[in-house]
């Protein structure tokens, strides 16, 4: 049928995408680790993180002028607008007395320790749902558990990129000291463990492993943390895989937000948004109340992608299975 042909292509465009938007700058990155490339030189390489990063965070916000997304955030109004709204009433606070003030260094340190490893969980929970859309456009579903394994990789590339972080962001505040030594043992038996569950997955559930597409993207989110586990360049290490998933959500989100019929007025509102909202991030700089502002208002993103794209939830599912009818619809095996 021609329409299944159509929805085909689409299909297959959308996840060569996704993976070359994965997989490029996992690559990328570690190359340029490799060749001694100074990581705060590229200026493009900083335009990318400036997308990546704060860019892809307000993006997020992007989606409010579409009406049907709307009528998802409807019935959860604290969720949607009310923790937004008081979280930028709080940055916008931050801002005028971060200038004069600041917050004691070791709160928010342990802020920080929590933030990453908030910050990595959603990262997997991102490649967890590009598997789940890769099995349902094979007409299969993930095998029960594997939600659960592949956190162990996110595991032991927050472990690894932990101590680094901690220490060039709070010099003076030591408290994870005594067990810096850990963390990298740790890291490695995380992946191990993650490594040895997804062969047991495989082994109890083979037909849900059958389709090549969606091996390609459990092995992703595996290979996903390893540049933590590998590079002793952090920085490359981090970025190759936030930049990934960065890209993903842009594009994921760019597909997300547009009404057909308001197209051109939600493609312009998606790039403000990215782009001057990715700018006031990368703002709050300075001191540690500028610093808890920014990583507020990245949980807010957290928080808010939590419901939008919880496939068991009435609501979005409905409105992900319209935007993304070409994955929903009929099935190749």
């Amino acid at each position: 049928m021609p329409q299944d042909q159509t929805r085909e292509r689409k299909r297959r465009r959308f996840f060569a995408a996704i993976f070359a938007l994965t997989a490029l700058p996992l690559l990328a990155l570690p190359l340029m680790a490799t060749i001694d490339i100074p990581f705060s030189s590229s200026v493009g390489l900083g335009f990318l993180i400036f997308a990546a990063g704060g860019g892809h965070v307000a993006s997020t916000a992007s989606v409010y002028v579409d009406r049907s997304v709307r009528e998802v955030m409807r019935p959860m109004p604290l969720r949607f607008i009310v923790v937004p709204a008081v979280s930028i009433v709080a940055t916008l606070g931050a801002v005028a007395w971060g200038a004069s003030s600041s917050l004691p260094a070791g709160p928010v340190a342990a802020l920080y320790m929590f933030h990453l490893g908030w910050l990595h969980y959603h990262y997997q929970r991102q490649n967890y749902g590009i598997i789940a859309f890769s099995a349902a456009a094979a007409g299969n579903r993930v095998p029960r558990y594997l939600d659960r394994v592949v956190l162990l990789p996110a595991l032991a590339g927050c472990l690894s990129v932990m101590p680094v972080f901690l220490e060039d962001a709070f010099p003076n505040v030591n408290f994870w000291s005594p067990l810096a030594h850990l963390f990298q043992p740790a890291a490695r038996i995380a992946f191990a463990l993650g490594v040895a569950g997804l062969l047991a997955l495989g082994y109890r559930r083979p037909e849900a492993f059958r389709h090549p597409r969606t091996v390609s993207f459990v092995a992703a989110s595996f290979t996903f943390f390893l540049p933590a586990l590998l590079l002793e360049q952090t920085d490359y290490a981090f970025w190759s895989y936030a930049l990934a998933h960065g890209f993903q959500y842009l594009f994921m989100v760019f597909i997300l937000g547009h009404e057909p019929a308001q197209r051109v007025l939600h493609s312009a509102w998606y790039f403000a948004c990215a782009l001057l909202g990715g700018l006031a991030l990368h703002r709050l700089v300075g001191n540690h109340a500028l610093f808890a502002a920014g990583i507020v208002l990245t949980w807010v993103h957290f928080v808010l992608d939590a419901r939008l794209w919880k496939m068991s939830d009435p609501g979005p599912r409905k409105l992900l299975k319209e935007r993304f009818d070409f994955i929903f619809g009929a099935t190749t095996s």
